[in-house]
């Protein structure tokens, strides 16, 4: 099988920053909401406005770098379906890549939040067994997929392929044996001569 890459959409950076500067603002009228206006009652306007700059340096210390750093972080994202497992690409300065075996999956899930139905993206989520589930996380996240069902149709056939060619094996390993009739003759009289014998012994 040859291999299958692809990587995020460019709206998945969108959605990043958009969600970024969300939490920024929010951060910016809670501050002037819970503490600003309380401290402008009592102390005025010049202190009203002190703890709105305060708020809004320390707001750009974690917003600006965000920021920054989101745009490397999505070009690092890829994932690559193979043969018998999915890897995942991430990382800035920490390049991880992770394994996820197809023999370990349990559960695909496709994921469309707010942002994603307005921008047209969406998550695929990958559960497998022992490993999700015990922080309601999976155990990885397509994220930024501007198809997120092609994709999901894509795995579930890697899956199928992978799971039809072990078919075979694990039936040999784990079908029932049927009894024939002679087998089951044999037990009945056994089982009757116990009977017999255990009625003689009351």
């Amino acid at each position: 099988m040859e291999v299958k890459k692809f990587t995020p959409s460019p709206k998945y950076l969108t959605k990043s920053r958009v969600t970024l500067s969300l939490v920024a603002l929010l951060v910016l009228i809670c501050g002037f909401l819970l503490v600003g206006l309380p401290v402008a009652f009592g102390e005025g306007l010049g202190a009203l406005l002190i703890i709105l700059a305060v708020t809004f340096v320390f707001d750009l210390l974690w917003w600006a770098p965000g920021m920054l750093l989101s745009g490397p972080y999505y070009r690092s994202l890829c994932y690559e379906i193979h043969e018998d497992e999915m890897i995942v690409k991430a990382g800035i300065m920490t390049k991880s890549v992770k394994h996820v075996p197809f023999r370990t999956v349990t559960n695909l899930t496709v994921k469309r939040g707010i942002f994603d139905r307005w921008l047209g993206i969406g998550t695929l989520d990958i559960e497998t067994a022992g490993m999700s589930g015990a922080q309601g996380a999976p155990e990885q996240s397509l994220v930024g997929l501007e198809n997120p069902q092609e994709i999901y149709e894509m795995v579930v056939a890697a899956l199928h392929r992978f799971r039809g060619g072990m078919a075979p094996t694990c039936a040999e390993e784990e079908a029932p044996t049927a009894a024939s009739p002679e087998v089951l003759n044999a037990i009945l009289a056994e089982v009757r001569a116990i009977r017999q014998t255990m009625g003689r012994e009351a």
